[in-house]
Formats: structure tokens, sequence, C-alpha cells
């Protein structure tokens, strides 16, 4: 009776460990392998390339600096052109493009270890591990979109979260996150709506009193805003854009006035973008929001609660938030796939640093296999996703910003 019942007990724990060992076999080995190849076919074209990894329209960024006056997402090119002592060449373009996407997967693999470290469940830890990996906002749109600054601005969230992590001096801490916020905003201004909450929840807890807080979190922000307000507001001249072209051109770059560019597409304002969108259907903008958005949600979800369930009002509303600066970028850029990119990965950084000193609330056994079945879901969608092109290719309104285009206007 003692030797039936020891084993009936040994044969009830094998039996309650073999659907997640199984679960991890068929599901998420599949996945990440799935989006290893994925990644590798990507790098590989781009390394390729005819040009550079990044290709004619993104790498056409690095000839954007302060040379003929202020403009945004200057400062990279600022920066390049100070370390060279002259304008890029094909070379540089091609070793800059090739940096970034190093970057990026680097910042993504720190962004990713400091998520499964968060994760207080060791049994939890590979699934955590796979729903950032496996991500259509994490690896494989950083090899799709590669040599964007894009880039920068993950570097810049990873930053944020390794300075918050760290045990120096708070007033360090803050100016190193500060700096982190400038970066990201001077080379792309719409970035701040991710990376200022990031550096708020970063920064506040540094702070003893209520003004300390408030200090610290303005030191955190106020730079990088006041430069992405001015990034926006300052609008480049034509002629400004024609001789940057023409300085990229003289290098060999093929540029056309009749194509749209990362040169061209700084002197789109405001209303040229929401007329662009006006164009693009509304069952398309609804479908790219439902798709997107969902999976965005699925999977931060689903990560929050692996990591415990960490300040839910908090996680609720840093979800929501991001989520409304993915749509309130859509509404002026067709990139969303890029939008909520920068949406999730600013939810795992903030879900890690909700993590710090938060009480975990482990979920109940009873509800354990449902919640496989939702990660299974996720996995299976992301892998999916990972096809999902950055702006909806099969419905592109005939508008644009080539420097022609805006002459006419």
């Amino acid at each position: 009776m003692i030797t039936e019942t020891g084993h009936r007990r040994t044969s009830g724990r094998l039996h309650g460990l073999r659907p997640r060992g199984a679960f991890q076999l068929w599901i998420v080995v599949p996945v990440l392998g799935w989006a290893t190849l994925y990644c590798l076919k990507w790098l590989g074209l781009g390394a390729l390339a005819p040009d550079t990894m990044a290709g004619y329209y993104n790498a056409s960024a690095y000839w954007v600096s302060y040379r003929d006056g202020f403009v945004r997402r200057g400062l990279p090119g600022a920066v390049l052109e100070g370390i060279l002592g002259h304008p890029p060449g094909v070379m540089a373009a091609s070793v800059v493009a090739a940096l970034l996407v190093v970057l990026v997967l680097a910042a993504l693999v720190l962004l990713t270890a400091a998520a499964v470290r968060a994760t207080p469940d060791a049994q939890d830890r590979l699934v955590v591990a796979a729903l950032v990996l496996a991500s259509p906002f994490t690896f494989t749109l950083a090899v799709i979109n590669r040599g964007r600054y894009d880039a920068v601005v993950v570097v810049c969230v990873a930053v944020i979260v390794l300075l918050a992590s760290r045990r120096t001096l708070p007033l360090m801490r803050v100016l190193g996150i500060s700096l982190a916020v400038v970066a990201g905003a001077g080379s792309l201004e719409i970035s701040l709506a991710f990376l200022a909450p990031l550096a708020l929840l970063a920064v506040l807890p540094l702070g003893r009193t209520p003004v300390q807080r408030i200090g610290c979190g303005a030191i955190a922000v106020l730079p990088g805003l006041a430069l992405a307000v001015v990034s926006l507001a300052v609008h480049p001249s034509v002629g400004m854009l024609i001789t940057m072209m023409e300085r990229e051109s003289a290098t060999g770059f093929p540029l056309s006035r009749s194509e749209e560019n990362s040169i061209s597409a700084l002197g789109q304002t405001t209303g040229d973008a929401l007329a662009h969108t006006v164009g693009i259907s509304p069952w398309t903008i609804l479908f790219c929001a439902l798709v997107l958005g969902g999976c965005y949600v699925l999977t931060a979800s689903l990560l929050w609660a692996r990591l415990g369930h960490p300040r839910r009002y908090w996680a609720l509303a840093l979800m929501s938030l991001y989520a409304l600066a993915a749509l309130g970028l859509s509404a002026v850029g067709d990139d969303y796939r890029r939008w909520w990119g920068f949406a999730f990965v600013a939810m795992v950084a903030s879900l890690v640093l909700l993590r710090r000193g938060a009480v975990t609330i482990p979920a109940p056994r009873h509800a354990e296999p449902p919640r496989r079945r939702l990660v299974a879901a996720a996995l299976l969608v992301s892998a999916a996703m990972a096809l999902f092109p950055i702006w909806p290719t099969w419905d592109q309104p005939a508008t644009g910003a080539s420097i022609d285009q805006i002459q006419q206007h």
C-alpha cells in the first residue's frame, strides 16, 4: 500500500511536469527556430545588398546633420561628421548601417535577459524569453528595418534599463538617463512618446522627497522634450534638403528627386502626413490597428502575468499609454509595425522596472493550462506576424514626400 501510494504521488508529480516540458518542446523551440532562420535570412540579404545593409532609403538619413542648420533627426549625422571630419561616404555609411544592426540586436538581447532575470518563477523564464525573442516587434522587425535610427531608440531604452538597475550615484544615473532621452529624441523626435514615460519610471524612485522626485523627472525628460519640440517646430527649407541630397549623391549613393527618401521625408508637414493617411483605405488602417495592437496587448499581458503581476495599475496605465502613442503615430505615418514595435519594447522595459521591489502574485495552479494555451497562441501569432510588412504594401496611396512632390506643393 505504501509503495502504491508513493508510486501514485510520483506519477502525479511527473504528470504535472510533462505538459510544461512538452509545451516547451513542441511550441517554444520551433517558434524560436523559425524566428532565428527568418533573422538570418534578412541579415544575409542585407550583407549582400549592392549599396549598404540599410538600403538607400534608410541610409540616406546618415547625411542629415546640423552642417546647414538645425534639422530634426540630425544628431546622429552631426556626431558622424564630427568623428569623420566630413560627411560620410558610401563605405562609412555601410559601416554605420552594420553597426546599428549590431547595436540594436545587442540591446534586444540585453532587454530579453533583463526580462528573464526579473521573472520570479524559474519555470516561466523560457516562456518569457520566447515571448520577447519571437515577438514581431523585436528581432524580426530589427532585421527588416535594419540601419534605421529606430535602432538608436531601442539602444536608448536598453541604456535606461541598465542605468536604472545600477547602484551608482542617483545624480549620475539621472544624468545618464537624460542623455539617453536626448539621444533618442535627436535621432527620432517621435520616440519621446515612449522614452519619456520610461525615463520617469526609472528616475522617480531615486528621489526621497516629492521635490527631489520632481527634480529628477525634470532633469531626465525636459532636455529631450525641448529638443523634440524644436524638431517638430523647425521645418527645413527645400533648398536645405536639396543640398543634403546633392552632398549624398556626390558620394555615388543613388538618390532621385522623384522618389521619397529619409532626407525628402523631412520636408513633410503634419498636414501632408494626414493627407497621406487619408489616401489609405479605412479598412486597411483598422486591420493593421487590430492585428498589430492585438498582438501587442496579448503578448504584453502574458509577460506581465509571467513576471508575477507587478503593480497592476501602473502596468495597465503604461500599456495603455504606449498603445495610445502607437495609435497616434499611426494617424500621421503608415509604418504601423514600427510604432507598435516601440510600444512593445518600451513595455518590456517598463515591466522590468516595475518588478523592482514589487510583490509578485503567482498564478493559481488551476489557471496554468489556459495560460499555456494563451502563450501557445501568442507564440504562433508572433511567428506568423514576422511576415507582416512594416507598412501596408498592399494599399499605398499615390502621394509621398519626394523633393519633386514637395516643390509642386
